[in-house]
């Protein structure tokens, strides 16, 4: 399970709910002065964002730069998540937790799949 694999609790999600949120609809938010260090430090360990982008300078790339921001893929200024897959993940935990609803979800050839049990 890609959610329990990268160490994502419903403890931790329950923390941090407020802030993810926004995390998920622009990762810079993260990039903020008010920002919990605590979580920044938490997904960069476990791999969910890349924090502190450099300058997309377009000479340093052999093809076109990524964009400056594309808040669809999760792609802010300064802070990304690793793979859109990753975002969603933690979207779709974060609506699961506080609900009846068991959420399962795995991985196969980078498509994310969801189970609901109820």
């Amino acid at each position: 399970m890609l959610i329990e694999d990268k160490g994502i609790t419903s403890s931790f999600i329950n923390k941090w709910r407020d802030w993810l949120g926004e995390a998920v609809r622009d990762p810079d938010k993260l990039w903020a002065p008010d920002a919990p260090q605590e979580l920044v430090n938490e997904l960069v360990e476990k791999n969910l964002i890349i924090y502190n982008i450099h300058r997309r300078l377009e000479y340093r790339w052999i093809d076109t730069p990524p964009p400056e921001r594309d808040l669809e893929l999760g792609i802010g200024k300064h802070v990304a998540w690793q793979t859109p897959l990753y975002r969603e993940a933690v979207k779709k935990d974060q609506r699961a937790i506080g609900h009846e609803n068991i959420i399962t979800e795995y991985v196969e050839r980078d498509i994310l799949f969801i189970q609901w049990r109820y």
